[in-house]
C-alpha cells in the first residue's frame, strides 16, 4: 500500500500531517462564507465566570486578509445576537460586541458551559442576514 503525499502551501505532507491540519479547522464550512455572512475567526482570550454563568471570548479574524471585512461586520452588528460554530460542527448562540479600543477585535458573550473555546482556536462566526 502506498501513502499519497499532499502539497499544502508549497510543502509536501504525509497523511498524518494532512489529518492534523484537517482536524484543526472547523469541520463544517459554509459553501461561500462571504455570501452567507460567515467568517473564520481566531480566539485571542477566553474567560469563564461560573458564578455569573457567562463566558467571554475576545477574538479577531482567522486570516489576516479578512481584517477589514471583520471590522465592517463588527461595526454593523455591534450588540447583535449571532451564532458561532465550534470545531465539532455545533452552533451556539452569543451576543457580539465590537471592542472600539482594540482595532479589529470582537467580544463574544455566551452562557458558560454551552461551548468551550480556547486560545488560538478557530471558529465560524455567523452574522445575521440583512433584511
Amino acid at each position: 500500500m502506498q501513502w499519497k503525499l499532499q502539497t499544502v502551501c508549497g510543502a509536501t505532507l504525509g497523511l498524518g500531517a494532512v489529518l492534523t491540519l484537517a482536524a484543526a479547522a472547523p469541520q463544517s464550512a459554509p459553501p461561500s462564507p462571504a455570501a452567507s455572512g460567515a467568517m473564520v475567526c481566531r480566539v485571542l482570550e477566553a474567560h469563564t465566570s461560573e458564578p455569573e454563568s457567562v463566558a467571554l471570548v475576545i477574538f479577531h479574524q482567522g486570516e489576516k486578509s479578512e481584517g477589514a471585512r471583520l471590522g465592517e461586520l463588527l461595526r454593523a452588528h455591534d450588540g447583535a445576537r449571532v451564532e458561532f460554530e465550534t470545531s465539532d460542527g455545533r452552533a451556539h448562540p452569543a451576543t457580539l460586541f465590537r471592542l472600539s479600543t482594540c482595532f479589529g477585535r470582537g467580544l463574544l458573550v455566551f452562557r458558560a458551559g454551552s461551548a468551550q473555546l480556547s486560545k488560538r482556536e478557530q471558529f465560524w462566526l455567523k452574522f445575521p442576514q440583512e433584511k
